[in-house]
C-alpha cells in the first residue's frame, strides 16, 4: 500500500477527506464556485433581517408615500432579492391552471 506524507496518511484517507470536506470549505469553493450556496441559517438570517427593515420602513412617512422600500440582501444565485417574488396571476388562471374551471 502506497502511503502520502510518510507512514500516517493513506491515499484513501485523503480521499475519504476530500470527499466528505463541507460545502463551504475553501477547496470545494474553489473546485466547484458556481455551487456556492448560502447554508440554511444564512438565508434566515438574512430572510429575518429583511423583515426587519421592511417593518420599520413601514411604519415611516416613506412607506405612506410608497418611496425608498428597503432593498433585500443579496442572496447567492440571485440579481436581485425581489426576483425570488413569484409573478402575481388573476384567479381565473390560477383555476385554468389547477383544472378547476368549467
Amino acid at each position: 500500500m502506497r502511503r502520502l506524507g510518510g507512514e500516517t496518511l493513506s491515499w484513501g484517507d485523503l480521499k475519504a477527506i476530500v470527499k466528505f470536506l463541507p460545502p463551504d470549505s475553501a477547496l470545494m469553493r474553489t473546485m466547484h464556485p458556481e455551487a456556492h450556496r448560502w447554508r440554511l441559517d444564512q438565508y434566515l438570517l438574512a430572510e429575518t433581517a429583511d423583515c426587519l427593515r421592511w417593518l420599520v420602513w413601514s411604519k415611516s412617512d416613506d412607506a405612506r408615500h410608497g418611496r425608498n422600500r428597503p432593498e433585500p440582501i443579496a442572496r447567492p444565485g440571485l440579481e436581485s432579492g425581489r426576483e425570488r417574488v413569484g409573478t402575481a396571476m388573476g384567479v381565473d388562471r390560477i383555476n385554468e391552471f389547477l383544472g378547476w374551471s368549467e
